[in-house]
């Protein structure tokens, strides 16, 4: 056995492995018979990936990766809401206009973090495009572009602060919060099961506009996720647990309300953490009320969906 096939079949959970290990190992030698390496080397990987989907729940059965697939139209259109747009007048539109004008002309150390954020402007209204016209495996693509260009932001973000004077995780943390939406909408549309992508057109394009509706209205509602703008009160809990709420419907296969908050909770989180952080004082006096919430949306979770499995009307 080729040491591709082992690390692939190594993703797998055990029981399966165990189950149909040799039977993969077979099929695996079968097609990549006479195949050079780079055909081998995309069987491998394609096996591996599938084998990383098994282990975290994201294949076309297993109801994360029908949740994946049901909030794809959404997230598509929020990340276009993400975008800088008239109205907003947040500090984004000033970098965004400076990383325009100094162009390829910009100090080499500037210069990747330049692009990122013009790519992020742009990639995401592509992403939409490819997701309206029902190119899923273009937008899947796509998907990993903005996570990695929101990578790239970051490590721009923290290497610009690493100074003389040591770390300021405040100033990373606020610059994050505008970032962190691209990073894990663009990995959820990546992720989706591309076998259940294909064929919903006119459906899939209301639902990306609504998205587009949604990111916007949240990135209004955050004021551009501008400090000058931090949300005090209970508007940060209201933006972080309604979503989180929403997503329980999932426990009850109610696929379409937990889609809307698993596109909104990318938009909401960061920026509500980060506020909640600022009004009580450090991420220490936020951590017991955070795990409290935790525990008890896992709770009611685990409640909802014994409730169905035994026939009972929860919801």
């Amino acid at each position: 056995m080729s040491v591709a096939l082992r690390t692939a079949l190594a993703l797998y959970p055990a029981r399966y492995r165990r189950d149909r290990g040799d039977e993969l190992a077979e099929v695996f030698a079968d097609v990549t018979a006479g195949a050079g390496r780079l055909a081998t080397a995309r069987e491998a990987f394609d096996l591996a990936a599938y084998g990383l989907r098994m282990r975290t729940g994201l294949t076309d059965t297993a109801l994360g990766g029908r949740l994946l697939a049901a909030g794809a139209p959404l997230l598509a259109g929020a990340l276009v809401g993400l975008s800088v747009l008239p109205g907003i007048g947040d500090e984004r539109a000033f970098r965004m206009g400076q990383a325009a004008r100094s162009g390829l002309h910009a100090p080499w150390g500037e210069l990747t973090g330049n692009l990122a954020l013009l790519g992020l402007a742009v990639v995401p209204v592509l992403l939409a495009l490819a997701a309206a016209t029902g190119a899923w495996r273009a937008a899947r693509t796509l998907g990993v572009v903005v996570a990695l260009l929101a990578v790239v932001r970051l490590g721009d973000l923290a290497a610009g602060l690493w100074g003389s004077d040591g770390w300021d995780a405040w100033f990373f943390c606020y610059g994050a919060t505008a970032v962190v939406p691209h990073l894990v909408g663009g990995a959820m549309v990546a992720a989706a099961p591309a076998a259940l992508l294909d064929g919903r057109g006119r459906a899939d394009r209301l639902l990306i506009l609504a998205g587009a509706a949604a990111g916007f209205a949240v990135t209004r509602a955050q004021g551009g996720y501008s400090t000058r703008n931090l949300m005090d009160g209970w508007w940060p809990v209201a933006l972080l647990l309604v979503p989180l709420v929403l997503l329980l419907f999932a426990a009850r296969d109610r696929l379409l309300p937990a889609a809307v908050g698993l596109a909104v909770l990318p938009l909401t989180a960061a920026f509500s953490l980060f506020s909640l952080w600022e009004q009580v004082g450090g991420v220490w006096r936020l951590a017991p009320a955070a795990l409290l919430v935790g525990a008890t949306l896992l709770l009611a979770a685990r409640l909802l969906a014994g409730g169905r499995r035994a026939g009972v009307p929860v919801l």
